[in-house]
């Protein structure tokens, strides 16, 4: 099968006739897999769920590739969004291809300002470095040359205030590894290393090995799995032995990082969704499997396998793939919120996640495949870990299974990304509500002033400072609705799956007779269409729980509030479908009207997919209360 992937890869090397064209050289190769037996015949009840998803995902894009174009160069699919800057000449989508080489790769093994080819050109060329010498031997010195100019062309202008320096970096590496061979091949070895000395500056410290996206802002989510880890180890496998120290380094933060990522993944296989980005679902599992590869993963086979599987279909299960169209989808799930599918998004960029399956260049006699699978720490123990650089908490509930994660400092980059950063916490388990309209926030897991004659709602609008506690976080922060600038200290202590907050409220005495109440929300308990949901009302308590997934969510008025209610809708300018898992929604809201310069709240909430019964929660919050 391996000769007739390379012979078939060749035959599509002869239509490489300009620069974009490179990208369909990989893509034919796959259409001989699929229908193929597993490629894996150990561990049969995981490795073959991998396998599964795989040739699944791969069918529905060779699908879709060949109604699109004989060529393979491109790739719509069925009501995909369509981005000028995303697109071909002849109006048709290459970074769909462009996103799928890294997995085919291992499955056979302009001018005047940045554009999206210098994201996916570096996706190239590590499949082209992945194919090696072999796969260049068998293209004509002119097909060579024109793969050279197709990756020059997207190193045009740099960038380097942010993750997008690792796709050029990436490219100069191939080119510059390349061209110790074949004299097609030439890059810059000065751009390489200024992009490498801009990625070092956003690590700004050596703790916990967490890269801000930002040189000013404390702007950290996902990317640190997916581009920052990941395309480091692309380099390091590119290039890095001729560049020991700088490779040292990088390596030796990556370990940090490494050891403390189990911990976000829960027992039903999700890591904790927060951020930008999110429909490139399990590329977080990349770095993972890379390092892995390398000799830097500190755990266990057996435990990354799990993580591995885990995630995987924590995704299958709650709809991530359309296979009527046969394609990931741009949102997470079918019915979840728009908003996941940021401005930046078309309709191949869900694909970034399949640069996971590089895992089937492992031999299928390592121990990723033939050891048993471990359980997740979630699993083992409850826990706390702290990450020291970005002021984050992951605490982790054994009996229930749940992760969440406490931010103290995190910051949007544009405020339309703001619920993706500036929740109090974020649960594996109760997915959070993401609302694009800057002028109208959602309030779960948040506090926020609104207007009640304008609806114009807002949340936090920036941080003075954020620490982390010893039981949870305390953050000082802004509001900005209008012209009224609201100033806020919270402080969270979390027990269990409690979480008690206490909020020290200054406005301006401007703001007292303008109609502005404050809202605070609960956790999200996500709902299916036509799902009903219970609800028990005690003094200052509320309880709602979904008889289908047996989750519930409690919230306390201890201290301030004049109203505890059902939310089901923000503002009727919003879509109903905000979550970004469930179609529907309902949450706790705690209610004040504004009516002095200083104000405190205290709230306790409690949220959890195997809750306690009803005395013991309310015996337990009661001791809480008092403290």
């Amino acid at each position: 099968m391996a000769t007739d992937k390379a012979l078939l890869l060749v035959h599509y090397s002869e239509i490489m006739l300009n620069r974009r064209e490179f990208i369909c050289l990989g893509v034919a190769a796959a259409s001989i897999a699929v229908g193929s037996p597993s490629l894996r015949a150990v561990n049969k009840d995981s490795v073959a769920t991998i396998d599964f998803y795989f040739l699944e995902i791969l069918d529905g894009f060779l699908r879709n590739a060949r109604k699109t174009s004989d060529s393979f160069a491109v790739c719509d699919f069925p009501q995909g969004t369509m981005l000028k800057s995303c697109l071909t000449p002849s109006g048709k989508t290459y970074v769909s291809v462009a996103r799928m080489m890294p997995a085919l790769a291992a499955w056979v093994a302009p001018a005047d300002k940045p554009t999206q080819r210098v994201v996916d050109d570096a996706l190239v060329a590590w499949s082209l470095w992945q194919l090696g010498d072999d796969f260049l031997a068998k293209l004509t010195s002119d097909e060579r040359a024109n793969i050279q100019k197709w990756l020059a062309s997207c190193t045009q202008v740099p960038e380097r205030e942010n993750n997008h320096a690792w796709f050029t970096a990436i490219n100069q590496a191939t080119r510059l590894s390349l061209s110790k061979k074949w004299k097609e091949f030439s890059g810059s070895e000065e751009w390489m290393l200024a992009d490498l000395k801009a990625m070092e500056a956003l690590a700004k410290s050596a703790e916990d090995g967490w890269y801000s996206d930002s040189p000013t802002l404390s702007v950290y989510d996902y990317y640190n799995f997916w581009t920052f880890a990941s395309h480091f180890l692309y380099w390091n496998r590119i290039i890095g032995k001729n560049y020991p120290e700088i490779s040292a380094r990088f390596s030796g933060r990556l370990k940090r990082f490494l050891k403390k990522t189990p911990y976000f993944f829960a027992e039903n296989g999700s890591h904790i969704l927060f951020g930008r980005s999110l429909s490139y679902r399990w590329a977080v599992l990349m770095p993972l499997v890379e390092a892995y590869v390398q000799g830097m993963w500190n755990q266990s086979p057996g435990l990354l396998r799990a993580i591995v599987r885990r995630n995987l279909e924590f995704h299958w299960n709650v709809g991530t793939f359309d296979k009527a169209n046969g394609k990931l989808l741009e949102t997470l799930t079918e019915h979840g919120s728009a908003a996941v599918r940021e401005i930046y998004i078309d309709n191949g960029h869900p694909y970034w996640c399949m640069q996971v399956f590089s895992l089937y260049a492992i031999p299928p006699q390592n121990a990723f495949w033939t050891a048993k699978e471990e359980p997740l720490p979630v699993e083992r123990a409850d826990f706390r870990v702290r990450l020291e650089k970005p002021q984050m908490m992951l605490i982790g509930t054994k009996n229930s299974g749940q992760v969440r994660l406490l931010e103290a400092r995190n910051e949007s980059r544009r405020p339309r990304y703001r619920d993706g950063y500036q929740k109090f916490s974020y649960s594996s388990h109760f997915p959070f509500n993401y609302n694009a309209r800057e002028d109208r926030s959602t309030w779960d897991q948040a506090l926020v002033f609104r207007n009640t004659q304008t609806g114009l709602c807002v949340g936090r609008s920036g941080i003075k400072s954020g620490t982390l506690t010893a039981d949870g976080i305390e953050t000082e922060w802004w509001s900005q609705l209008g012209d009224l600038r609201f100033d806020v200290i919270t402080r969270i202590s979390v027990s269990g799956e409690f979480e008690k907050r206490t909020h020290v409220v200054t406005a301006p005495v401007s703001a007292l007779n303008k109609s502005i109440e404050i809202l605070e929300g609960s956790s999200v308990l996500g709902l299916m269409n036509g799902e009903t949901y219970e609800r028990t009302i005690k003094p200052k308590l509320q309880i709602l729980r979904s008889p289908r997934s047996k989750l519930l969510i409690a919230s306390w008025n201890v201290d301030g509030f004049n109203q505890l209610e059902a939310t089901e809708v923000f503002d009727q300018s919003i879509p109903p479908n905000v979550n970004i898992i469930y179609p529907r929604m309902v949450i706790n809201t705690l209610r004040k009207p504004l009516t002095a310069e200083r104000t405190m709240l205290v709230s306790l909430h409690y949220a959890s997919p195997r809750p306690l019964k009803t005395n013991e929660l309310v015996r337990r919050a009661s001791r809480l209360v008092a403290v």
